[in-house]
């Protein structure tokens, strides 16, 4: 009697995840990178550019860098390798509304359609979110779950996630078309701090204000909502603390009770719209 073996399940994914290095190894993640054009280079994210050196080097640039998706080639490579591998696949990414790596993911799997079973998930998030949409999508791939169980899983994670972000960034947020160029203009004459909150996977800007005090206090605002049972931490392009961002913990602290609230870098698919400078939080809410 032939015996037939499940096939596989591999979990990939893009560097708008932020997934740390030691763990997408343990884990066997394919992590395909985002181009990152500054100060005319181009750069891999997290493979020819860092987290500190694309802050660093955006934070000194005259004009705001630019992102670009992992391209239709680069997935045909990934799934063609695991194709021959007989792997099922569960490509999981950042918002379509963010990134055109969704629409090239879904091009590149029409090469592999009855060859290579490939589920290609919108994540409608991005940083935290898409990072603990990942690790549940390779938790419960190892727990031996059916990819299409864990394509409904993911998805019900989905409405659980949550952010808001503010930037006085006011050339990012022009340049990712957040503002007009008018608005961009009168933002930066009157000192006016857009908050941009998560809606529809996208970042828009729902309200404006005049003060950094002001702009901590919107953010607390949204924040308080959740209670400590959630799992937030505080993004800006840089993975270092700054100013601003340890008054926002110290802000925070006084309504959550956990010890630590980490700071991370949101990745340059969303730092590309609130530059070098922004800052928000995101909450996570789901259970695997």
């Amino acid at each position: 009697m032939t015996l037939y073996r499940t096939p596989p399940i591999r979990v990939v994914t893009d560097s708008a995840a932020r997934l740390p290095p030691d763990w997408v190894k343990a884990h066997d993640v394919i992590v395909l990178p985002h181009y990152v054009m500054l100060n005319g280079r181009t750069y891999r994210e997290d493979v020819d550019l860092s987290e500190a050196d694309l802050a660093q080097q955006a934070s000194r640039s005259k004009e705001p860098f630019a992102v670009r998706a992992p391209s239709v080639e680069d997935f045909d490579r990934v799934y063609g390798a695991l194709a021959d591998k007989r792997a099922e696949v569960i490509s999981i990414h950042v918002s379509s509304a963010l990134s055109e790596t969704v629409q090239n993911a879904l091009k590149a799997r029409e090469n592999y359609r009855g060859r290579c079973k490939i589920h290609i998930v919108d994540s409608r998030s991005m940083a935290l979110g898409l990072n603990e949409l990942a690790r549940a999508a390779v938790k419960l791939a190892e727990a031996g779950e059916a990819g299409e169980v864990i394509v409904k899983h993911l998805r019900g994670l989905m409405q659980h996630i949550y952010g808001i972000f503010v930037s006085d960034d006011m050339d990012y947020l022009e340049h990712s078309k957040r503002l007009r160029p008018a608005q961009a203009i009168l933002g930066a004459m009157l000192g006016i701090i857009p908050c941009l909150a998560m809606e529809d996977g996208d970042l828009i800007a729902v309200e404006k204000v005049r003060t950094a005090e002001r702009a901590i206090e919107k953010v607390l605002e949204f924040v308080t909502e959740f209670d400590d049972r959630a799992q937030l931490a505080v993004l800006q392009l840089s993975p270092q603390p700054n100013d601003r961002t340890r008054a926002l913990i110290e802000a925070l602290q006084t309504h959550f009770t956990m010890k630590e609230i980490p700071v991370k870098s949101c990745g340059a698919a969303v730092g590309r719209i609130i530059g070098p400078h922004g800052v928000g939080v995101m909450v996570y809410e789901g259970k695997i």
